[in-house]
């Protein structure tokens, strides 16, 4: 210290050793699945001779996890190492991010990530909002999970809500089916989530891409008609995610 001034010098260099071993590691071939079963992650990935690299994670869990989002069935697609689906990540902190009124940002509630919207009801917030495994079966050709969230939203007449997951190796495809049964007609939509560009091929088909490659999005719906639409989310300080909405157009018992 010196008149009180506090000096700090911040230098970079190359250490030699370390730019060795860097060079000379050898990385082992990741497997084609990961399973974590108690945390409820599968990460899934195409063969390694496979013409177009295909990868996708997808979580179960629960609403009750440390620095927790309300995220549970939500979902990422990567082809040849980038995302073109995703978790937008989380907000610049805030006093709201720790206080009560966490889950009113868009990017921590359900609202900004990959899962349903159910009679108008994002995700409620607790450990027994649980995706619950139904299924878990693997194989070469397909990795296949099924989750009952029907614990995640607070509504009385909901009776089923699962969510299946396969990856379609042999045809480098992803699927993701949502069932949804209940007591009364209800509202229902879901959503995928993207920091890339998009664009509409055909009414029920829409591409997201970047300059490097493209994801194509096929959506079928049984019980109703749908409406698809494109949102921004705000996220102040932070890249805008894109919401890519599928609602129905009239309530149903079932879909």
């Amino acid at each position: 210290l010196a008149g009180g001034v506090v000096h700090v010098g911040l230098f970079g260099f190359e250490e030699d050793t370390f730019a060795v071993a860097a060079a000379e590691a050898v990385f082992p071939e990741l497997p084609m699945r990961t399973w974590f079963d108690q945390a409820g992650i599968l990460v899934s990935r195409s063969a390694p001779n496979a013409a177009v690299p295909l990868a996708a994670a997808f979580k179960g869990g629960h609403n009750a996890e440390h620095h927790n989002h309300n995220d549970v069935g939500s979902y990422v697609v990567g082809v040849a190492g980038h995302a073109y689906v995703l978790d937008p990540g989380g907000e610049v902190y805030t006093r709201r991010t720790f206080s009560a009124q966490r889950y009113v940002s868009p990017v921590l509630n359900s609202h900004g990530h990959a899962v349903p919207v159910v009679a108008g009801q994002l995700q409620r917030t607790g450990a027994s909002a649980r995706g619950r495994v139904l299924a878990s079966e693997f194989s070469d050709d397909v990795d296949r999970l099924v989750l009952d969230l029907a614990s995640c939203y607070e509504v009385k007449d909901l009776e089923v809500l699962e969510r299946t997951f396969e990856f379609r190796r042999a045809e480098g495809a992803i699927v993701v089916e949502d069932r949804v049964r209940f007591a009364s007609p209800q509202s229902f939509a879901t959503a995928l989530i993207t920091l890339d560009r998009t664009h509409w091929r055909a009414p029920d088909r829409l591409v997201i891409y970047d300059h490097r490659g493209a994801l194509e999005v096929a959506i079928a719906v049984e019980g109703g008609a749908w409406t698809g639409a494109i949102e921004d989310i705000d996220n102040p300080g932070r890249p805008t995610p894109r919401r890519l909405g599928v609602a129905l157009d009239e309530p149903v018992r079932e879909a």
